[in-house]
């Protein structure tokens, strides 16, 4: 129960739920906003917006606001109202100072102090608090609902928004039925319906993530295999359940013997670094079959992938590994406006570090199963001074747990943030010992619907890795509680995995940290491949 919702099982093969989600219908009329020269925050100084209020019963059209001059509602905000689904916003910008000042001078100056040339005058776009609206200036360029068009050559340029639209996906059945043979794979049965349930609809979903082809299928929303999701996945559960299609789904990222790193800030490696997680899979693959064909290939890619970490990423003087934080790839949702890909590069976090940790530890243990003892050594010591780079400056001993990340351009100092794959993966593959381990579970924020992939949130901006939870992450949390021996965390994580399965009747991606609703963060999908293999890991994982 949640709510005036219930979601209830009434077999281990059914499960019935009456949960609505709430996302269209509480949100503030309120609609914050600025305007960006190509893609860039140029038109107001920063802390400055343009506001205007959305009513219901009224043509919603933003009187004529000068590029530059801010637009404030200076009337109170009445009282009861909430933004209707689907309201129309049309927005009129006057240009003719910007064009002005083209020609005169050649050049426009922004807020931002940066001189805009005419002849690099490309776009005009709007950004803001209500979808589709977007803080993230960089990525307005990517969506073309956000750009304003000046239709008559007068320089007032204009644009419709229809905001908080009811997306197809946010609708839900009533009801989630077995359909399918699942009798194949290990059965589990319980004194608890809801857990016997919650399994065999994992499970069932997890049939329909695998591709003709044979490789995985990220989730219903997302096709094609990703070389972090798949990974994690396999990790979780995957390696023991569907080796082959593993072992297909880890090689298909693999390109002139190298562990593609396909998804990232900036293009992805170097700067995005947590490609290295596909040998930590790979090893669960071994560990399954017992395949030595599997590992002697697998350690190739992986020596290989590595000399060319130890030439792009270490950092002697921390021993820690730059780059962008494990999974954590959307620039915006986990750091500063100020960090360009550049500074993210420079940066030294968590989650990859912890990565990058264990893959040493498990290429000294293939080195020697190769017969290779020679380096085995080498990698050895590698793995050490990433542990003792991750203790020494990445502990916080006032919180009693883990920063997120070393970051700054001339002095580096730690994001006090916690970050919580890294805190999970640290406390699962012991970097450090149990008083720690058992520190970190204890202390790292949890909020009422789970752990956040960071806390605090960052204001402003939408929910998705940012004020969301991922179950996957929830999962591994949930390993690391075990690990620990805090049975009260696990118990609360696993009550956080299985309340958005019983209610959304999927295994979505992710859901909003502050009211546990899935249809509030920025891309969703059901029938995750991560977040199922974390469901069934909590079975294969920790109960056994």
């Amino acid at each position: 129960i949640q709510g005036k919702y219930t979601a209830k099982t009434l077999s281990a093969t059914e499960i019935v739920s009456d949960y609505q989600s709430v996302v269209n219908q509480q949100k503030s009329p309120l609609i914050s906003f600025r305007f960006s020269i190509n893609g860039k925050d140029n038109e107001l100084p920063a802390g400055l917006n343009h506001s205007f209020y959305c009513l219901p019963g009224r043509n919603n059209e933003t009187p004529l606001i000068k590029f530059g001059t801010t637009l404030i509602n200076k009337t109170a905000m009445p009282a009861g109202q909430y933004l209707q689904p689907g309201t129309q916003l049309t927005v009129k910008v006057d240009m003719r100072d910007v064009y002005a000042a083209f020609g005169k001078q050649g050049f426009y100056t922004g807020a931002d102090g940066d001189k805009i040339y005419a002849k690099d005058f490309k776009a005009l776009y709007i950004a803001g608090n209500t979808a589709p609206l977007i803080w993230d200036v960089n990525n307005l360029v990517n969506d073309a609902r956000l750009e304003l068009k000046d239709t008559d050559g007068d320089h007032i340029y204009r644009v419709t928004l229809v905001l908080n639209e009811t997306k197809a996906d946010d609708a839900i059945g009533t009801a989630w039925k077995l359909t399918q043979d699942i009798s194949g794979f290990p059965q589990y049965r319980s004194d608890y319906k809801i857990s016997d349930a919650v399994y065999n609809m994992a499970l069932q979903e997890m049939k329909n993530a695998v591709e003709p082809d044979s490789t995985f299928r990220t989730g219903k929303e997302w096709e094609g295999v990703w070389t972090r999701d798949i990974s994690y996945s396999i990790i979780l559960s995957m390696a023991i359940l569907q080796p082959k299609v593993a072992m297909y789904s880890l090689m298909r990222k693999v390109k002139n013997g190298i562990i593609i790193q396909d998804t990232g800030t900036g293009g992805a490696y170097p700067i995005s670094t947590d490609r290295m997680v596909w040998i930590i899979a790979a090893w669960e693959v071994y560990k399954v079959t017992g395949d030595k064909n599997w590992l002697h290939q697998v350690y190739e890619i992986a020596k290989k992938s590595a000399a060319a970490d130890a030439l792009n990423i270490y950092d002697t003087e921390t021993g820690l590994v730059r780059g962008e934080s494990s999974f954590l790839d959307w620039r915006e949702q986990t750091y500063p406006v100020w960090m360009q890909p550049a500074d993210i590069f420079e940066s030294e976090c968590l989650g990859t570090n912890v990565v990058h940790f264990r893959v040493n530890q498990l290429l000294s243990v293939m080195a020697g199963l190769n017969n290779d003892t020679a380096v085995a050594t080498g990698y050895t010591q590698t793995a050490e001074k990433i542990r003792n780079g991750i203790q020494k400056h990445l502990w916080m001993a006032n919180k009693g747990y883990y920063g997120q990340y070393l970051h700054g351009r001339d002095f580096k100092s730690l994001s006090p943030k916690s970050e919580a794959l890294g805190a999970a993966l640290a406390v699962f593959f012991e970097v450090d010992g149990k008083e720690r381990q058992r520190a970190v579970v204890g202390n790292t924020p949890v909020t009422t619907f789970g752990i956040p992939c960071i806390y605090p949130q960052i204001p402003g901006i939408l929910p998705y890795h940012n004020n969301g939870i991922w179950p996957f992450v929830e999962s591994f949390w949930a390993m690391a509680a075990a690990q620990a021996g805090n049975e009260r965390s696990l118990v609360k994580s696993i009550a956080a995995i299985y309340r958005p399965v019983m209610f959304f009747l999927t295994n979505k991606e992710n859901f909003v940290a502050a009211d546990g609703d899935f249809a509030g963060t920025q891309i969703n999908s059901g029938n995750m491949l991560w977040s199922l293999s974390g469901n069934i890991a909590l079975v294969y994982k920790v109960l056994f």
